[in-house]
């Protein structure tokens, strides 16, 4: 008997197996890789493995409107002298399709599709005058022996980093008004192999009865052996005239992305990345920070995995992150602020000093504050509340921009802020505009 039917003819084993094609074995004695609850995975070919929800998901949508608030972020960066320069990364399906298995077609994984999406990204933002990196051609043709993705993890080599490295550096200096140092200012020599910490691998090896290849690469260190002068723009340079924004690509040491980055651009770059931060993470700490109020850099590097969605969280983010680049803010006088309690605040406010669609600063004086909460009384008795919470990886910087949205026209009167942590003699209030001009 078959799982089908019963096998009568060949004519009706031959529909069984069209249905239930045998399950292909695995190289490592791997089971259950594709219904894990914790990640997800399908085992493609020569020890390679592809995350289901990531590596083979084929849509990573960019509205209209989140693209042109990232083209906002840009502009309001530019305003004050910085280049944003987005680096969104291909994922691992698009860059080694070579070794997927036959199970990603049942997945619905389209090659085309998938690369008509992540060139969609691109080309919007491109299009909106954003500086975007496209790193796929550069990824996908590396030189036999040098693979841009580990087999049982989802990070990139270190040779997928380099290439990366390559192609922002050739756009970086194809800007108007780059003017890179003397050359031979780093060099990077080789450590050998090394080993990463691999959160995907043990996940897989509990349901693997054989080792499976290990999560290594060759590893580089970049040093300056010729420190410089003059920064890109014929200033004197600061530490900070590039500064490098993502994910864990950018803080996996091993990989060296930071350190390639340096030698192709042949000036320092200040790495603030932050594994686990996701889209937002990293890029939120540093801007919300003390080091980028005082010291404007003059390039933000942003690495982004292309399946991290920065509409995920709707356009807060983005707005916060504008408003922190334009700082166009009034403060608001002290006689209008009383402490209500150990970690909150009251602020009066008249009639159109908080206008629509202006943002609320609030600084809670303690730079380990991860929490804050907008309240806002309206005249009409409603009240509205919102919320801004820091991850446990993110940075904490006690900083927190709250859009208002329509509020602000509704004779709002006064508003609340709490904090998790505040320092009354440090906080500070102030209203600012997301269109470069001062609040009123």
């Amino acid at each position: 008997m078959s799982k089908c039917l019963f096998v009568l003819t060949g004519f009706l084993l031959a529909i069984c197996a069209a249905i239930w094609p045998a399950a292909a074995s695995s190289a490592y004695g791997c089971a259950n890789l594709e219904t894990n609850e914790a990640l997800p995975t399908v085992e493609g070919k020569d020890g390679y493995f592809y995350r289901v929800m990531a590596d083979l998901r084929m849509q990573h949508p960019l509205s209209d409107h989140i693209a042109d608030l990232v083209a906002t972020l840009a502009d309001a960066l530019a305003a004050t002298g910085t280049t944003l320069v987005y680096v969104p990364v291909p994922t691992k399906s698009l860059v080694m399709p070579q070794y997927l298995p036959n199970a990603a077609r049942q997945y619905g994984f389209d090659y085309k599709v998938a690369e008509f999406a992540y060139r969609d990204v691109v080309d919007k933002l491109i299009a909106r005058g954003v500086v975007t990196v496209d790193l796929l051609e550069a990824m996908r043709h590396l030189p036999e022996g040098e693979p841009a993705f580990l087999k049982a993890d989802f990070h990139w080599t270190s040779s997928g980093a380099k290439a990366a490295a390559r192609v922002v550096g050739d756009t970086i200096t194809k800007l108007q008004g780059f003017n890179p140092v003397a050359h031979e200012a780093f060099e990077t020599r080789a450590l050998g192999e090394v080993q990463i910490i691999s959160t995907m691998r043990r996940i897989l090896q509990e349901n693997c009865t054989k080792a499976l290849p290990p999560a290594a690469t060759e590893g580089y260190s970049t040093t300056e052996i010729a420190p410089a002068a003059v920064d890109i723009f014929g200033d004197v340079q600061r530490d900070d005239s590039i500064v490098l924004v993502g994910t864990s690509y950018s803080d996996l040491a091993a990989a060296n992305f930071q350190g390639f980055l340096s030698q192709s651009l042949q000036m320092p770059v200040t790495n603030f990345a932050i594994s686990g931060g996701d889209q937002f993470g990293s890029i939120t700490s540093y801007m919300t920070s003390e080091a980028f109020l005082k010291h404007r850099p003059k390039i933000v590097i942003w690495e982004n995995p292309i399946y991290n969605n920065l509409g995920k969280f709707g356009d807060a983010p983005l707005i916060e992150l504008t408003a922190a680049a334009r700082q166009a803010c009034r403060p608001v006088d002290r006689t209008q602020i009383s402490a209500t309690g150990k970690n909150a605040l009251s602020v009066s406010v008249s009639a159109g000093q908080v206008p629509d669609h202006a943002v609320i600063y609030a600084y809670s004086g303690n730079d380990q504050s991860r929490h804050a909460e907008l309240k806002f009384s309206l005249e009409d008795g409603h009240l509205f509340e919102s919320g801004i919470w820091r991850a446990d990886r993110i940075v904490s910087t006690g900083r927190y921009y709250f859009p208002v949205r329509y509020f602000g026209s509704r004779d709002a009167h006064s508003f609340q802020l709490v904090f998790d942590q505040m320092s009354p003699e440090n906080a500070t209030v102030s209203i600012c505009s997301l269109t470069g001009g001062q609040v009123q």
